[in-house]
């Protein structure tokens, strides 16, 4: 993952016919705020106490964790070395970095130095769950470069590496989101009494909620993308994050022009797991990733479609009757105890292109 100091890191989504790179991310970030209680000892009985509480990992080793994942992601950007950022990035975060590297080769030498310029985390709270509850840790940060230190903070988090081989078990930078409302509100994120983040059982909102659940945050997302109707239809309440994306639809269909369609659907995903927190108000927030694939065709078997800058990378730049996109999301939403889900942050970075032959509606 690179790091910038704009407010959020903004992804191109690419269209083809016209060659128009826009962007199509809402970034906002702020601090988390988290309720901080005492902590009390309690005895057993006779002499013997009970044993400390713990955590997932202790401070002292998020700290040694992270400081590893900007070492190693530093020197992977210099040479956009994926292999190397894999040994301590994983799930959509490291598809959507890798796909970024490859993009990169569109870049001038001048834009690619300035992308591989170094950066370090400060101002760092650990958000580390009680041991048992979860596999994971988080982290609020802000981000510090040549620019300076970035105004908001974000939250990455960590886990362990279930794959095979040497990587199994390390730990693993898997998502990086924000944690800011429409009105730049933090989210208050709970603690309990031992100043372990809480987390859900199940991950889904409180009782009596009629927010959906975290399971079906993927889906709802993709929902904006194709419902035609109003915001108010999707199971998404209407925040700038839900705006912005019901709305790109819009956008890529006036690049296309009369002449090409876009046609979206919820695409596949190995990466499924979302990660969810208990708020001080009992609701959820959660991180979670979706899959988007954008089909874009002409509309006659005489027409044919230019990729853009951003696909060459991907297929080249010979026309084709359309191209097949798939957008990965990583978004961050708030579940409140009552009323529809909320989404506050998403970022969407284009990770694959197909080559389309027939032209929309052909046979």
């Amino acid at each position: 993952m690179r790091e910038s100091q704009e407010a959020g890191r903004r992804a191109l989504y690419g269209t083809g016919a016209i060659g128009h790179n826009r962007v199509a991310g809402l970034a906002v970030l702020t601090a988390v705020a988290v309720l901080l209680t005492g902590c009390g000892g309690s005895a057993a009985e006779g002499d013997k106490k009970a044993p400390e509480p713990e955590g997932v990992v202790t401070e002292a080793e998020a700290a040694k964790i992270v400081d590893r994942y900007v070492s190693v992601n530093n020197r992977a950007n210099k040479t956009n070395d994926g292999k190397l950022l894999s040994t301590v990035e994983g799930g959509a975060l490291l598809e959507q970095s890798q796909a970024g590297y490859k993009a990169d080769a569109d870049l001038s030498k001048k834009e690619q130095a300035a992308s591989a310029e170094p950066f370090s985390y400060v101002d760092r709270t650990y958000l580390i769950p009680r041991k048992g509850k979860a596999t994971w840790f988080a982290v609020k940060t802000r981000t510090k470069d040549k620019e300076g230190t970035s105004k908001y903070p974000q939250l990455i988090v960590f886990d362990r590496d279930k794959g095979k081989g040497k990587a199994k078990g390390e730990w693993k930078n898997v998502a990086s989101v924000s944690l800011v409302d429409d009105e730049k509100k933090t989210v208050p994120l709970a603690k309990d009494k031992d100043g372990f983040v809480r987390v859900p059982a199940d991950g889904s909102g409180s009782a009596g909620s009629s927010a959906a659940g975290v399971a079906e945050l993927s889906t709802s997302l993709a929902d904006l993308y194709t419902i035609r109707g109003p915001l108010s239809s999707s199971e998404f309440a209407d925040t700038k994050a839900a705006r912005s994306v019901h709305e790109i639809p819009k956008e890529v269909g006036k690049d296309l022009g009369e002449r090409a369609t876009a046609q979206f659907k919820e695409g596949e995903s190995e990466h499924e797991k979302a990660y969810t927190f208990r708020t001080r108000d009992k609701g959820t927030y959660a991180v979670f990733n979706t899959a988007v694939d954008v089909d874009q065709q002409v509309i006659a078997d005489n027409l044919e479609m230019v990729p853009g800058p951003n696909l060459h990378p991907f297929v080249g730049k010979k026309p084709s009757k359309g191209f097949s996109l798939h957008w990965l999301h990583q978004s961050s939403a708030v579940l409140p105890a009552h009323g529809k889900p909320q989404l506050l942050d998403y970022e969407v970075e284009l990770t694959g292109v197909r080559r389309l032959h027939h032209a929309s509606g052909a046979t």
